[in-house]
């Protein structure tokens, strides 16, 4: 089983800014909310566990599981270029969504973002077939890796969110 969490609340969540590539530390709330997961999650043996390399992705990760963290640069955030630390209203959405069609305004391309997560996937469906998994990252690459492993629905919409913060996607591998 892969259990696919994205990481708890930082500042920048509850005032509805873009994170992307910042490194931006877990607010109180993301700390209890990691302590929370934690507890939930203590009965599950896990075999292998990976994290993003973001620094919120990370203090959520290394509260809620003890062994090895293995740290994958595929699991990073989307870089929202311009956008990191901007409002997220409907009008700067719409230009985002617009830049990350073809890596503008220092964006990275939305196609590269899915390749990079889906190589990952392609480890994780390969190599750990069966296998309790644990993965820590953010909402971005939460659609994508929940999509790989439950199927691309027909109206896929990447702007429809599948993972709040501290949410956790059980997925079949």
């Amino acid at each position: 089983m892969i259990y696919l969490l994205r990481h708890g609340q930082t500042d920048l969540n509850l005032a509805n800014r873009f994170n992307g590539s910042m490194e931006t530390n877990l607010n109180k709330t993301g700390i209890e909310q990691a302590k929370l997961q934690a507890e939930n999650l203590k009965g599950i043996n896990f075999d292998v566990c990976f994290c993003s390399p973001r620094i919120r992705a990370r203090q959520f990760c290394e509260i809620i599981y003890k062994g090895t963290i293995l740290i994958d640069d595929r699991l990073s955030e989307i870089i929202c270029g311009e956008f990191e630390g901007m409002e997220e209203t409907a009008e700067m959405l719409k230009s985002f969504y617009q830049a990350v069609q073809i890596g503008d305004k220092g964006t990275e391309r939305f196609d590269l973002f899915i390749e990079r997560n889906c190589d990952f996937c392609d480890l994780i469906a390969q190599e750990y077939k069966g296998k309790n998994v644990l993965i820590v990252t953010h909402a971005a690459n939460a659609r994508v890796i929940n999509y790989y492993f439950t199927g691309k629905p027909k109206d896929y919409d990447f702007k429809k969110a599948v993972a709040a913060n501290n949410e956790i996607l059980k997925l079949e591998n």
